[in-house]
């Protein structure tokens, strides 16, 4: 078993019992929340989630390290009917949006009601972290000695951000320059 199963294997055995499934890929593997599990599909929908998240894991297995890159999908669906000048119409639609990268995001939902018994107390209790699919990863990879190097879409982020910094700084210098001379 070469260096990569094992840490395919142990990132499979970390997700047991949990809503991530792993999918092994040709640079490395998926984990990804399993939608197609009735167990994890019927938790979903009671909870009216409506994002994805999914962490590719690019294997380096000469260099012993690897990168995580978070896809975040999000769908929203719309149905009823909408008022337009005093008339109700029909309305149906959806919209998809995809987010790669680096993505922190924690979210919560809680609910209270009354049960089917007339009691009050908890609906809906519901949290969510984007670092806790990586933290699914990152044990067992550094349990094996991996270590994490950035992915190419947050490579490319960062690399953007630095240069629109570095071209906001030029421009506030030249426009200072320009007040300088008088010419602003």
């Amino acid at each position: 078993m070469t260096d990569a199963e094992k840490l395919l294997a142990a990132v499979r055995a970390n997700t047991e019992d949990t809503p991530y499934a792993v999918t092994e890929t040709a640079k490395g593997f998926d984990v990804t929340i399993d939608v197609a599990d009735a167990t994890w599909f019927a938790l979903m929908h009671q909870k009216h989630l409506s994002k994805s998240f999914t962490y590719h894991v690019v294997v380096d297995e000469a260099n012993h390290t690897i990168a995580i890159t978070d896809d975040l999908r999000e769908v929203t669906w719309r149905r009823g009917a909408e008022m337009r000048d005093g008339i109700p119409v029909p309305v149906l639609g959806a919209s998809l949006s995809r987010d790669l990268g680096r993505i922190e995001q924690k979210s919560f939902q809680k609910t209270f009601g009354i049960d089917s018994s007339g009691q009050p107390g908890k609906v809906v209790d519901y949290s969510f972290s984007s670092s806790e699919g990586r933290d699914l990863i990152r044990g067992p990879a550094r349990e094996l000695g991996w270590t994490e190097k950035r992915g190419t879409e947050e490579k490319i982020g960062l690399y953007v951000g630095l240069a629109t910094i570095a071209l906001l700084v030029l421009s506030g210098i030249v426009v200072g320059l320009l007040f300088l001379l008088g010419v602003l």
